[in-house]
């Protein structure tokens, strides 16, 4: 699983960095075939960037190394291309990972703001500062709410939006990005800005970002996730279009995103019993895409 590296490994002083928000259960095999992301992506790379070797058997039975520990194999990254077939290109049976050594500081720092347009804002203003937050993710009112229910961390429920935005490294340089984030978040209309006091309360606020998926049980039996990636600079209007879209399916939406990487993930919210819910889910999610793919992003 892939949190169990990091169990064994963080009292000697490392990690493994790839962490999807499913880390908890997900397997490192399950990662490599979708090349998986997750909020620490946004600094450290996607899985691709943490595997330096994969055993794997091919279609015909043939047994096969991909990549190399010791240095870059030359010719092409066949390692690189096996990594995000999602299990097309072959069967994954040991994987080398690269371990990360663990940052001396970290600043865990969580911005409230009255509309979700704000935070997506904070975040292009942050990165055009030149300074690259280990993670920067975005909860809109309604799945902060749902998890503030579950972890009881000192979410506020009265916030249009949150920002969850870390930063680590040396100590005097994390002190400084800390110190430029929350201006740059006061100046684009944070209403609040706090820092966790403690790992403990770091801890739970990522818990908190990392069960927001299972969090929205509260709000709805079911719901349809989309993934796609936009360029920063339009995350605030194509979060305005999502809410538009379904609104216009009569459908409840909640946003929560990687919001560093333009990396979007809305939740329609829907009773599957509601007779014909998913033709209006199905409608709304594809036109989630198109729009996603008119401000120039992509499928991520």
């Amino acid at each position: 699983v892939n949190l169990d590296p990091t169990k064994h490994l963080t009292p000697l002083g490392y990690h493994f960095a790839p962490d999807p928000s499913s880390q908890q259960v997900c397997t490192i095999g399950g990662n490599v075939g979708n090349n998986s992301g997750g909020p620490h992506c946004l600094a450290y790379g996607v899985t691709n960037a943490h595997i330096l070797a994969i055993e794997v058997v091919l279609a015909d039975g043939e047994i096969v190394t991909l990549g190399g520990l010791d240095a870059e194999p030359s010719g092409y990254d066949l390692r690189g291309v096996f990594i995000g077939g999602e299990g097309m290109l072959g069967i994954t049976t040991k994987v080398a990972v690269r371990i990360t050594p663990n940052p001396s500081s970290v600043r865990t720092l969580l911005l409230s703001f009255d509309t979700p347009r704000d935070a997506a804002a904070t975040v292009s203003a942050v990165i055009a500062a030149g300074i690259v937050p280990a993670a920067m993710e975005v909860m809109d009112q309604g799945i902060t709410i749902a998890v503030e229910n579950y972890v009881n961390v000192g979410y506020p429920r009265d916030a249009g939006a949150v920002l969850l935005a870390e930063v680590d490294g040396l100590p005097d340089g994390v002190d400084i990005d800390a110190q430029r984030i929350s201006d740059i978040g006061r100046e684009h209309g944070a209403t609040d800005v706090r820092q966790a006091a403690s790992d403990e309360e770091r801890m739970l606020l990522w818990k908190g970002r990392k069960t927001a998926f299972g969090a929205v049980a509260q709000i709805a039996p079911n719901y349809y996730l989309h993934d796609t990636v936009v360029p920063r600079s339009k995350l605030a209007d194509t979060l305005e279009e999502v809410y538009r879209i379904a609104d216009e399916h009569d459908l409840a939406v909640v946003n929560v995103f990687h919001a560093g990487d333009g990396n979007l993930h809305p939740l329609l919210l829907f009773n599957g019993q509601e007779p014909g819910i998913y033709d209006r889910v199905h409608a709304a999610g594809a036109k989630i895409v198109e729009a996603s793919l008119a401000a120039g992003g992509v499928l991520s």
